[in-house]
């Protein structure tokens, strides 16, 4: 059979199967359904679950469940709580979506409510012979014919965990060899499953591994499950265009967990199972890869975006003189005191001082973050300049930048201790409050990694006390690291243009195959997209330049760094060549401005 007639029999039977009830009956219809009714709740439940899940009288048993601790919380939201129920039958997934607001009830009213949305979705897929949820019981709270909060029961897919975790936690830690075959079988069957939706008809348009089920079975062959479905939509069958729209979803949530070759294999996978529909793979690849670019810009700085104002995450205050954005996980009586005297940590005698130059004073102390004490790094931004805050009421302050490049950071899954407050203060005098400007003085507070050591201390003071063999393996393990993570840095679209070995981590052990390297001091970082050459070249230059003050650090050290960061067909080509010439430019310079202006290379 052809690739055309394959994806045309395939498109009929999946219609045919749509259109039948299958062999469960209708969707909460008798007699496979029953009905219960407890004051406002009505429910339809399946008759072998309804003594499980039911009290006597109709209401649900999720209280009896909590006074017996079977009840986990797995999200807490303002529009839905998600809670596993560990039954003596089975453990069940109870979905209760919530109705903040009165444009959730306008929604409902035209397109009905969340949970029954869901379970008709898990019909069609279940039809089509893609795996999902089974849902046992739906219930919904209607007042004067207005639907509100409902609840959607389900029994838990057992030995299947999200797909993202997999990935972020379980895959790494797997043997070399093992990984490679979990990862080679994993992207072709998740194409495959990918294309068979799309073929019905079926788009996710909140597709990414966080709604994918996985579980190995005992030769690591991959079976995926689909959840999460009330973002499905069921039409006809995707086109190219439709199709590119919607992988670059699933694209996206997979660039910062899988490798660019897995994603490729996946594409492949999916252009296989769709055959002409699609055309050719590479035109295909390209078109989604742009796609994949801009969603994932568009996500990252929606997501960077919520650290400037108050919503779950965050709180901004302002006051007359003041003014302080913060993480709801500080401790509210700790915030309280900062507000009212910022300076107050670096009197108190149990901090210790780190730094205190003509810029800067920073000190470590220890607060309740998430009511556990923790360690946190307080900088105190001095004035450079008199005219510090007029320049700022047309600049951002070095604090804000820093602050809002941690979450940049952090939003692209770029390594980086997280900021818990920015904090800015005006101490002009009284004539000139009339003069536009921004805060005089501010302030950052940011999560201390431990253990951790700068990778200047660490050149400086650790490496050169190891025998000369370790000595050199520890050297190629950090530019291969290094290269890596600028890598990354750029192909996010971030540039840190004082880039130095002061300012990166060596969290954990150094000694580690793959040391974790993650950037702190973040004044310099900039969100550039596209970002140009030139930034680029600059950033790799300030690095080796720092790097290079270190006699432990060589030549040879620095072109490692450099063949790591440059793709991997530049670096074979040889066109590592032209850019380690103009990187020498650069530095050179460096050390020439630095040399008149009377300033240290650091």
């Amino acid at each position: 059979m052809s690739t055309v007639d394959r994806g045309t029999g395939s498109r009929r039977i999946a219609a045919e199967r749509l259109k039948a009830h299958g062999p469960e009956g209708r969707l909460f219809q008798p007699p496979d359904w029953q009905w219960a009714h407890a004051g406002e709740v009505g429910w339809w439940v399946r008759p072998d679950w309804r003594s499980v899940l039911l009290t006597p009288e109709g209401a649900l048993r999720l209280d009896e469940w909590r006074a017996n601790g079977w009840v986990e919380t797995i999200k807490r939201g303002p529009h839905r709580i998600v809670s596993r129920v560990a039954l003596p039958s089975g453990p069940v997934y109870v979905k209760q979506f919530l109705v903040p607001t009165w444009r959730e009830v306008l929604r409902q009213w035209f397109r009905r409510g969340k949970g029954r949305n869901e379970a008709k979705q898990a019909r069609k897929l279940a039809a089509i012979g893609v795996p999902t949820i089974r849902p046992v019981a739906l219930g919904e709270r209607r007042v004067r014919k207005f639907l509100f909060e409902n609840t959607l029961i389900s029994p838990e897919i057992p030995e299947a965990i999200p797909l993202d975790r997999f990935l972020r936690d379980v895959l790494p830690s797997m043997e070399r060899r093992r990984a490679v075959i979990v990862r080679h079988r994993l992207a072709e069957a998740l194409g495959a499953l990918t294309a068979r939706m799309h073929e019905a008809g079926m788009r996710h348009d909140d597709f990414h591994p966080g709604n994918l089920l996985l579980r190995l079975d005992g030769d690591d062959q991959p079976w995926l499950a689909m959840i999460d479905l009330d973002a499905m939509r069921v039409g006809k069958p995707l086109s190219a265009k439709a199709a590119a729209a919607n992988l670059a979803r699933l694209n996206h949530a997979s660039l910062l967990l899988a490798s660019r070759t897995d994603r490729q294999r996946f594409l492949r996978a999916y252009v296989e199972v769709r055959g002409a529909v699609l055309g050719e793979l590479g035109p295909f690849t390209k078109q989604v890869v742009g796609l994949t670019r801009r969603w994932a810009e568009r996500l990252w700085r929606r997501r960077a975006r919520r650290c400037v104002g108050s919503n779950t995450d965050f709180q901004a205050i302002r006051e007359r003189d003041r003014w302080v954005v913060a993480s709801r996980s500080i401790d509210r009586e700790t915030l309280d005191r900062l507000r009212v005297n910022p300076d107050g940590p670096f009197s108190d005698p149990d901090a210790v001082l780190l730094k205190h130059s003509r810029t800067t004073t920073v000190v470590e102390l220890t607060i309740l973050v998430d009511e556990a004490p923790t360690r946190v790094v307080y900088k105190r931004f001095n004035r450079k300049k008199r005219l510090e805050a007029v320049l700022t009421a047309v600049r951002p302050s070095r604090a804000w930048r820093a602050w809002q490049a941690n979450h940049h950071l952090r939003s692209r899954g770029l390594p980086t201790p997280p900021d818990l407050l920015v904090l800015g203060r005006d101490h002009r005098p009284g004539r000139l409050r009339w003069f536009p400007s921004g805060p005089s003085e501010t302030f950052l507070m940011t999560v201390k990694a431990e253990p951790s050591i700068t990778l200047s201390d660490y050149l400086v003071s650790i490496l050169p006390e190891r025998p000369e063999a370790d000595r050199i393996a520890a050297r190629r393990r950090l530019a291969g690291a290094l290269g890596r993570l600028l890598r990354e840095l750029h192909d996010r679209s971030l540039s840190d243009r004082d880039l130095k070995a002061s300012n990166i981590l060596i969290e954990g052990n150094p000694d580690a195959i793959r040391p974790r390297l993650s950037l702190i001091d973040l004044v310099g970082v900039r969100l550039i997209s596209p970002l140009p050459k030139n930034r680029r070249i600059q950033n790799l230059a300030r690095l080796i330049a720092s790097l290079t003050e270190h006699p432990e650090w060589n030549r040879t050290d620095s072109l490692r760094l450099l063949r790591a960061y440059l793709p991997q067909h530049e670096s074979a080509a040889g066109r590592w060549k032209q850019v380690w010439r103009r990187i020498e430019r650069r530095i050179r310079r460096k050390r020439a401005r630095n040399l008149r202006r009377g300033r240290p290379l650091s």
